[in-house]
């Protein structure tokens, strides 16, 4: 079985990087606290009047500042990640599963796919394999156990999809999910993860 990670607002806190970015460069004044970013939509969140102008800031001007100077969401989370995968040997029910663990991200586009490397090679992870897709239907046919922020592989049709295993963030509350941590470090941190893992491939027939 192969459990994916996605990158942003699990790994790497890309939504707080990118208004820090916008605070820096557009708008000094702007109070980050204030906004209201349970759309998940970065471009209504901040005012840009098109789509171009929204991805020539975020791909052309300050992608390395929003992918790869880019802190984790959690301090010492990646530290925490590394000591988990060398757990994993000792956990009789991934065992079991025979679970693989993979890194993946949606949305990167030209210099952010580069970028996106350089941040993971920044939180030296263990992990041995890293994809970056063109479309979300991609990482789903490439995976079994889905952990991930991102309302659109969150909202993907049963049918299509594994196992969704959702970091609740304040843009995919209302999205439903097979299970459902406040962070990656609680994921982390849960000794009954694969347990749960378990239970729910048996509920769904995947075992």
């Amino acid at each position: 079985m192969r459990l994916t990670f996605t990158l942003d607002d699990v790994i790497r806190a890309k939504s707080m990087q990118f208004g820090k970015m916008y605070q820096k460069y557009i708008d000094p004044n702007i109070d980050l606290s204030s906004l209201d970013f349970s759309s998940g939509n970065l471009q209504e969140i901040f005012g840009f009047k098109n789509k171009k102008s929204f991805e020539k800031f975020l791909y052309e001007d300050y992608p390395f500042e929003v992918f790869a100077e880019a802190t984790t969401c959690e301090k010492q989370v990646d530290k925490k990640l590394n000591l988990w995968l060398l757990n994993l040997e000792n956990d009789e029910v991934a065992d079991e599963l025979d679970i693989k663990v993979a890194l993946s991200n949606t949305n990167e586009f030209n210099a952010s796919i580069g970028y996106s490397y350089f941040f993971v090679s920044k939180i030296a992870t263990r992990i041995r394999e890293v994809f970056f897709p063109s479309d979300y239907l991609e990482i789903w046919k490439k995976t079994d156990i889905l952990v991930t922020a991102d309302p659109k592989l969150l909202n993907t049709p049963k049918s299509q999809r594994g196992i969704s295993v959702k970091i609740e963030t304040d843009y995919n509350k209302d999205c439903e999910c097979d299970l459902s941590y406040n962070s990656l470090m609680e994921l982390l941190e849960d000794e009954e993860f694969f347990v749960k893992i378990k239970e729910i491939m048996i509920k769904e027939k995947m075992i």
